[in-house]
Formats: C-alpha cells, structure tokens, sequence
C-alpha cells in the first residue's frame, strides 16, 4: 500500500469546534468556519426516506422530543430541537440535504464522512436516495458504518464512492456501560472480548492467534479498498498481542482509522502516540485542534 502522507484528525460529530450538539448544523457550519478538513457526523433515514443527522433513534436522548425517530417524518422532526446535557438548545434537527449545502459553499473541506447508521428501513431504494443527496459533494464524502452490507450494497451501486467499515458489530471491547439492547455481539468470548463468533467461543491459540483469525474473517467483509474504522484500545491491545492490526490492513490495501481520542487526558493523547508509531492514517477525536497539535508527527485537522 502506498504510504499516507496525508494524515488526518477527523472532527468526531462535528464536535470541537464550539459548543454545539453533535451533529448539528451549527456544529457543522462552526467547524466550517474554523478551516476544519474533515468532519464525521451520523445520518439514518426517517420514516418518508429523508436523512436526519443524529446518532441513535431514541429522540429522548439527543431532543426535546421523543420516540423512534426513523418511524417518524420529516415534519414531525424538523420542529424539534436538539438537546445538550439535558438541556434543550436553540438548534432545531438537522437533515443531510442541509449539510450536503453547507459543505457545497465551502472549499476547504478535504472530507466530510456520513456514519450511517443501520436504522429504519434501508433498502436499495433508501441508498439510492442517499446516493443522490451526496451528488453534489461526492468527491469530498466517505460513508462508513458498522453494517457491512449497507457498505458492499452501497459499493455495488455507486463504484468509486469512499467508504468506511467499523467491525464494532462484530468483535469489541466490553465497556462499562451496558451495551444497547438488540445491538450485537451479545457475548463476551473466552478471549474477552464481545464476539458472537464461533472463534470466541473457547481458547483455541494464543490472543495474537485470535486477533489473527478474526481480521482476516472480517476482511472478506469489508468493501475493497475502503478505509477501516476501530476501536483505539482495541488496536493497541491487539498490538501489545502480537498482531499488527494496522501492518495487516495496509498490507491488504486498506487505510486505518482509529476512535475516539481526545487531548482531554494524558491517556489520549498517549495513546494516540503509539497509534501513531504504528502507521494509523487518522484518527477520530472530540478535540481535532488540540490533539493534533499535542501529538508527534504531522496531522491536520
């Protein structure tokens, strides 16, 4: 793979740039205007196939109203307003086709990545949707997510559109937060880590024999070519194992991003330093300005 020299801080949800929910855009149009190059926000389909800029479906958590946002439509949502801290603000939910003008006015984004996340109904028809709403900015867009075949039905239909996979659905670091309801992997593996899959099931080999194993198994997943996106505890461990997750998929034509670093802690931007040391093109961070400017190397933001 040739090597990046084109490294980046991605400005997680549009954060970072001034006080505004995540997301939003506000913060979209904040981090514009601060020179931001590339910018991650979350997107799914509501109910009439129009895209919403939230991370999750439960309105309660991110807006002053509530229920499952993709079972409802686009009049529904646009009177509500997002929500900070548990305080409701003055921004009223957003929708890509906003976004996408937004991005279409400025000049200095080099890359503006829509996690999609795989709720409502997203059928070939919903893609397509998406497809034609990104047209106007496609060059500078990258869709990621952690539904793999959203990614491959997405690669079929529009070739040479940038995309990204997170394999969170399939192996990741158990936290202590309960995970969501219905959202897999349901189980913690022999190797301890969340993992449904049979591999995980009890010690068969060493912990670098395991990673192994998987990388490669999720590697026939993922869309050729695209950029990967993991969890950052998870890739150093993996290291610290003996497998070099990042060697791996560079050797395999992949590019690596690694989440969610911020310069808030000593341990973030530690750990950003040795992801660093071990090839990583970006990183995804809360605070893009002033972690880029704490670690080693050259990384724009």
């Amino acid at each position: 793979m040739t090597k990046n020299t084109n490294k980046r801080i991605i400005h997680h949800a549009a954060q970072g740039c001034a006080d505004f929910p995540p997301s939003s855009l506000s913060a979209i149009e904040s981090c514009l205007n601060q020179g931001a190059l590339a910018i991650e926000v979350d997107t799914f389909p509501t109910a009439d196939g129009h895209y919403l800029l939230m991370h999750d479906l439960n309105l309660e958590n991110h807006t002053n109203g509530s229920g499952n946002a993709a079972a409802l439509k686009r009049k529904d949502l646009e009177i509500l307003s997002y929500k900070v801290n548990g305080q409701r603000t003055h921004d009223k939910l957003g929708f890509l086709d906003e976004a996408v003008g937004l991005i279409s006015q400025n000049t200095s984004i080099e890359k503006f990545q829509l996690d999609l996340k795989p709720y409502g109904k997203l059928d070939a028809a919903a893609l397509e949707k998406l497809v034609s709403l990104i047209d106007p900015i496609r060059t500078k867009v990258q869709v990621s997510s952690v539904a793999d075949w959203l990614i491959r039905g997405l690669h079929k239909m529009a070739p040479g559109l940038s995309l990204g996979f997170d394999p969170l659905l399939y192996i990741d670091k158990p936290e202590d937060e309960p995970r969501p309801e219905g959202v897999p992997p349901f189980r913690v593996g022999a190797y301890g880590y969340l993992d449904d899959h049979p591999l995980a099931a009890r010690k068969w080999g060493s912990l670098k024999d395991y990673f192994a194993a998987r990388a490669e198994a999720l590697m026939l997943q993922a869309v050729p070519g695209c950029e990967w996106f993991i969890r950052a505890e998870m890739l150093l461990e993996s290291g610290k194992a003996g497998f070099d997750w990042i060697s791996y998929l560079h050797k395999n034509g992949f590019m690596v991003d690694a989440w969610t670093l911020d310069s808030t802690s000593t341990t973030g931007i530690d750990m950003a330093n040795e992801l660093i040391a071990l090839g990583i093109d970006e990183i995804t961070s809360n605070t893009a300005k002033t972690l880029a400017e704490s670690v080693t190397g050259v990384f724009r933001y």
